[in-house]
């Protein structure tokens, strides 16, 4: 019990190591230090690379020797959709969802365009989602198609007239509604000259826990701390992803840990008391995305998408019009036909289209899931970062059974033969508590106990 104390107090303390995380046989680019990043993102074996149609499943799949080469031949041009990749034949299929948000980047105040950045990193992140629920869910599909032609010929003894009408209509609707677990943050990349922000997650057999076990040795936090260490290292690099989230695993144990991400706009002020307590308002929203996250990728993200399209298209050759709207013959008299002196061709076209998505998270996340919120360096953005172990929920859930049975009121010391309060706790003679107050330091630093 006093080792997983001391491990909760020491999450948020623990000094930076370089142990390299293993997450399924790839680690995503967004947890690797910047000089790592590009080789990463590289191909390594372009030969062992094959993209073919599945027999079984009926879709087109790419296969690599690991998946993260599979992973990077597909989003080397980031382009919203979702694949299916496989590291061999024998493996669990890898879902490679890739969303794209954009943001301007010309607003005259800087906030509003950092507050559209983040935004851009959300539209992308649930554009990804709704990508991996058309592949993994089923697609309920309405649609309809009219096609309308009219042809109106008039004959006289000097001329023919002719009138030629058709119109085209199109309406479709498509949706899709889908509980995604078990997904990570692959990939982020924001082009700033352009405002477009890509966001690609990955849900392998791994991150979806089927390789995962609870560990039932002595030794969890030693091997949870150097997992952690990793992972507050990434943080002091910057490498946090504003959304999403991903998988370290606990070495030593072969127990995974899932992490959530959040992130929000620091706003400014020129005085320093409201910036601090913007900042920390800042750190307190990140903080509850990060959670939000975390019950999304562990207790299920219930995505909906809807996509609708209504277009018209209508083309005409006029050669005449009818005067009066209430002849329906085929003749008409010269009072109710006027022919044009050239003839007219007109074309026009309609298009409206719209799409939802929705993204809903709800319940109630294990006990122990550890938050650590922080600033970047510039005090642009505060993080947030959720961690859920479930070694450790095992832990907390133990220490949560001691605190509910323990007995920590003794009975009651004698009093004072004379009345009043307790021998103990008399004030000490001559006390003034309001006499010449003046702020000072509270208290800071580490209780020394023993716990």
């Amino acid at each position: 019990m006093r080792k997983f104390l001391a491990l909760i107090l020491l999450i948020g303390l623990l000094p930076c190591s370089a142990f390299a995380i293993s997450a399924d046989d790839f680690i995503p680019p967004v947890q690797a230090k910047p000089e790592q990043q590009a080789e990463l993102l590289a191909v390594k074996d372009e030969g062992s690379v094959k993209t073919f149609q599945d027999e079984n499943l009926g879709v087109q799949v790419t296969q690599a020797a690991t998946l993260q080469d599979a992973i990077n031949k597909i989003i080397a041009k980031p382009k919203q959709g979702c694949e299916i990749v496989y590291a061999s034949q024998s493996s669990g299929a890898t879902l490679v969802a890739t969303g794209i948000g954009t943001y301007k980047t010309d607003y005259e105040n800087v906030i509003a365009t950092r507050i559209e950045q983040r935004q851009a990193y959300v539209q992308a992140f649930m554009q990804a989602k709704a990508q991996m629920a058309q592949t993994t869910g089923e697609l309920v599909i309405r649609g309809k198609t009219n096609f309308d032609t009219r042809d109106e010929i008039l004959t006289s003894e000097k001329k023919t007239l002719i009138n030629l009408d058709q119109e085209l209509s199109e309406s479709q609707q498509a949706s899709v509604r889908k509980v995604l677990k078990g997904y990570v943050t692959y990939a982020v990349q924001d082009d700033e000259t352009k405002g477009i922000v890509s966001v690609t997650i990955v849900s392998s057999p791994k991150t979806r826990g089927a390789n995962s076990r609870n560990s039932t040795d002595g030794i969890v936090a030693a091997n949870l701390n150097a997992g952690l260490n990793s992972l507050l290292a990434e943080i002091q690099n910057n490498l946090v992803p504003p959304v999403g989230g991903r998988i370290i695993e606990v070495p030593g144990t072969g127990e995974t840990a899932w992490v959530g991400f959040g992130s929000a706009v620091v706003h400014k002020d020129s005085q320093a008391s409201i910036q601090a307590r913007l900042n920390l308002q800042a750190e307190r929203i990140a903080g509850v995305r990060a959670l939000d996250a975390l019950a999304g990728i562990i207790l299920g993200d219930d995505t909906k998408w809807t996509a609708h399209a209504d277009e018209s298209s209508r083309s005409q050759i006029l050669d005449f019009e009818r005067a009066q709207q209430s002849d329906q013959t085929t003749k008409g008299t010269a009072e109710e036909i006027k022919a044009y002196d050239t003839r007219k061709a007109e074309m026009r076209n309609t298009l409206f289209s719209s799409e939802q998505i929705e993204s809903l998270r709800n319940g109630t996340l294990p006990r122990g899931v550890r938050r650590i919120v922080f600033t970047d360096e510039n005090e642009y953005f505060a993080y947030g970062i959720a961690v859920y172990v479930p070694s450790v929920t095992d832990l907390v859930n133990e220490a949560a059974r001691e605190m509910e049975e323990a007995q920590i009121v003794r009975p009651t010391k004698p009093r004072d033969p004379k009345g009043g309060a307790p021998i103990n706790n008399r004030p000490a003679n001559g006390s003034n508590s309001n006499s010449k107050l003046k702020l000072k330091k509270g208290p800071s630093g580490v209780v020394n106990q023993n716990i």
